[in-house]
């Protein structure tokens, strides 16, 4: 399953419409905000049509899972579904389990999941995590993190914040490119996006900048927005582009007509059972676009060909104004 789907949820009373872009979306947020009117709704007009009093128009094939009916599981609800937008209320914890997670990998399914708590097993982008606001019938369903965009501070972005210490999210290519051109900083690899915190707390009175895969980042994201805040001694600047490979495809290193609009549209060439990420499609397609030429791509050993000058600030020339790094390669 790829591509994106509307969705477009009218009563009398209310009106939701909203765009699937990516296969695993989270609306998250408190009681009564809107998140059980919409998948009652969703529910009502899949189980009776019309004859609910709601009316429901998409360009997709959808499920609602509300929860377990007796002598009949998530299991059983879900796992005959093929290319259904699957949208789960809160409350089933079934959704923190690893079985679920590797469902979810393996189905080819796009899921919307209700929930209040980061769902760590799985990898979701920041740009997919959604809050409800409603105000009498006008409904808004927006990024729960809109202003945060790429990047984000524990203090205010101003010329001249020297940043001392660059931390990875992982050791192979990123962390690679980094430690190559910087080399008059620190730079520290997490090892994995689930260490960021405590590399950080490492660093605690050094100004850091922290480089993740923001289309993976999903669930770590308000534990580490919320770390940050806590911390009064030293400055630290969260980037999330996509991935280290999305800067390269990014940066028109590559020349192609094709690749163009594969950065415009992604959506339409993510294949969910194949690629759980865009950070994993962004990898595929980079190495598959530079097979057998001198920039020949490999995420576990950086090619040279991406180090020289010329190169690195095509690279870097997708950083935000506001890291001021591009003046010292």
């Amino acid at each position: 399953m790829k591509g994106s789907y509307k969705f477009r949820v009218r009563s009398k009373k209310v009106l939701f419409d909203f765009t699937i872009r990516r296969n695993i979306t989270i609306i998250k947020g408190d009681s009564a905000t809107g998140k059980t009117t919409l998948l009652h709704m969703l529910y009502e007009y899949l189980r009776v049509g019309k004859q609910s009093g709601y009316k429901v128009t998409t360009d997709a094939k959808y499920f609602v899972y509300i929860r377990d009916e007796v002598g009949r599981d998530w299991r059983d609800a879900l796992y005959s579904l093929e290319n259904t937008v699957i949208f789960i209320e809160e409350n089933n914890d079934f959704v923190l389990r690893k079985e679920f997670a590797e469902y979810v990998r393996n189905s080819g399914n796009y899921f919307v999941l209700v929930t209040r708590s980061p769902l760590k097993m799985l990898p979701y982008s920041i740009h997919e995590i959604y809050e409800i606001f409603t105000d009498g019938k006008r409904t808004d369903i927006k990024e729960s993190y809109h202003e945060l965009k790429e990047i984000y501070s524990n203090y205010p972005i101003i010329k001249g914040n020297e940043v001392e210490n660059i931390i990875t999210e992982d050791s192979n290519s990123g962390y690679q490119f980094f430690s190559n051109i910087f080399k008059d900083r620190c730079v520290i690899s997490a090892n994995g996006n689930g260490n960021i915190v405590e590399t950080v707390k490492q660093t605690a009175t050094k100004n850091t900048l922290v480089v993740a895969d923001g289309a993976a980042f999903g669930s770590l994201i308000e534990d580490c927005m919320e770390f940050f805040e806590t911390i009064e001694k030293n400055r630290v600047t969260l980037w999330l582009p996509e991935s280290f490979e999305y800067l390269i495809l990014q940066s028109g290193i590559i020349e192609s007509k094709k690749l163009n609009e594969i950065m415009k549209n992604t959506q339409e060439y993510v294949e969910c059972k194949k690629y759980i990420s865009w950070e994993r499609f962004f990898t595929h397609l980079l190495i598959e676009m530079t097979h057998d030429s001198i920039a020949e791509y490999s995420k576990s050993n950086l090619n040279h060909y991406y180090l020289q000058r010329h190169i690195v600030e095509k690279i870097i020339s997708n950083m935000p104004n506001e890291i001021e790094l591009k003046d010292n390669i």
